[in-house]
């Protein structure tokens, strides 16, 4: 007797817990979206808003919010605020501009940059210069998206009369790896059945308070994670960081952790990039690359890397400037040491630039341009 209560009891228990979890999913299908946005100033003090203002895009794979105003955006050191004008470009905030621009800047996180606008050399640069500019770089961006999210700008009236393509040397992993170029110039991701993609997406779209209570969880179960000492001797970086760079100074052409040989993916970027030069010569705009290494190229390449060799060649007859940031920086190791470079101009334990760091790029900008 006991024990049947006992069973009926769990019963009743199961049937208000599943009825409380299917109420909550309706009520976050049909409002969730609602409720967001309405708590969107608090939001955007949380890390969770991350999730919120990094968004897909339907032609060139993902982009930023418009108009957004991030004040708690993790960096690679503490926080900055990320702001997006009514374009979705990162720039100062509340900021409303046109379409026409006279020079548009693009690569991948950094273009992007985690610092404040103003500490960047897209900011930097375009305060000293005083004229238009547009930041289109967004983290992970690599040529298959500079293509598909240049033109698609372009046939939606935008207009910049100089485009300048900062290529990373992560950038050949991200083609190789993620991202696919369609007939139309659209970028979808590679994979996207086996990874289940448009369930995910489907579910992160229409369950945004479900997504908002899995990233808590998700957060609050790294909170006991180990983290690199930033004390340490040398710097410590990530297993995919280190993976990402190894193309430029290792011989193989097929690297674990690729998805196809190194050649295969040299000639798609070429392609690519080949293709947005003709894109933007009919345009009558100018085009320009620039290239920098990461720590890795200081520590293990040299600085005739078959990165900065490979953009160099594609630029002759093309571009209008070819700008080589490795000797800068090998001629500062060469002064100093590479672990005093590193100190100096790039965040700890990882490998992108930090304010002193972008100063510089931005003072080679200002002089070249």
């Amino acid at each position: 007797m006991i024990l049947k209560k006992i069973l009926n009891a769990i019963k009743s228990s199961i049937i208000v817990i599943f009825l409380t979890f299917a109420l909550s999913l309706i009520i976050d299908f049909f409002f969730g979206k609602l409720i967001l946005t309405k708590f969107d100033s608090y939001l955007s003090k949380t890390e969770f808003y991350g999730r919120l203002i990094r968004i897909d895009h339907k032609y060139y794979h993902h982009t930023l919010r418009e108009n957004v105003i991030y004040k708690k955006s993790p960096s690679f050191s503490g926080y900055y605020t990320l702001c997006t004008d009514n374009h979705g470009f990162k720039y100062k905030c509340n900021i409303t501009r046109g379409k026409e621009f006279e020079i548009a800047f693009i690569g991948d996180s950094f273009v992007e940059v985690a610092l404040d606008y103003e500490k960047t050399f897209v900011g930097l640069f375009e305060e000293k210069k005083n004229i238009s500019v547009a930041n289109l770089g967004v983290t992970s961006y690599a040529p298959k998206i500079y293509l598909s999210k240049v033109k698609y700008l372009l046939e939606k009236g935008y207009e910049f009369k100089h485009l300048i393509v900062f290529i990373d040397i992560s950038d050949l992993y991200d083609d190789n790896t993620f991202y696919k170029l369609n007939n139309d110039l659209s970028v979808s991701e590679k994979n996207a059945r086996e990874k289940r993609l448009k369930i995910r997406k489907f579910l992160r779209s229409n369950f945004p308070l479900t997504n908002y209570y899995m990233f808590v969880i998700k957060m609050n179960n790294r909170i006991n994670r180990e983290v690199p000492p930033i004390n340490s001797i040398e710097p410590i970086f990530t297993e995919k960081v280190s993976l990402k760079a190894k193309w430029t100074y290792q011989n193989e052409d097929e690297i674990d952790g690729y998805a196809d040989p190194v050649s295969k993916t040299q000639v798609e970027m070429i392609d690519s990039m080949q293709k947005l030069y003709e894109l933007v010569s009919k345009k009558n705009i100018k085009f320009s690359i620039a290239v920098f290494p990461w720590p890795q190229q200081l520590k293990f390449d040299n600085v005739n890397s078959k990165h900065v060799k490979m953009w160099k060649e594609f630029c002759e007859d093309k571009c209008f400037k070819f700008i080589d940031f490795f000797p800068f920086f090998f001629q500062e190791m060469e002064e100093t040491s590479y672990i005093e470079v590193f100190k100096k101009y790039y965040f700890w334990n990882d490998v992108h630039f930090n304010v002193e760091g972008n100063k510089v790029i931005a003072e080679r900008l200002i002089k070249e341009f």
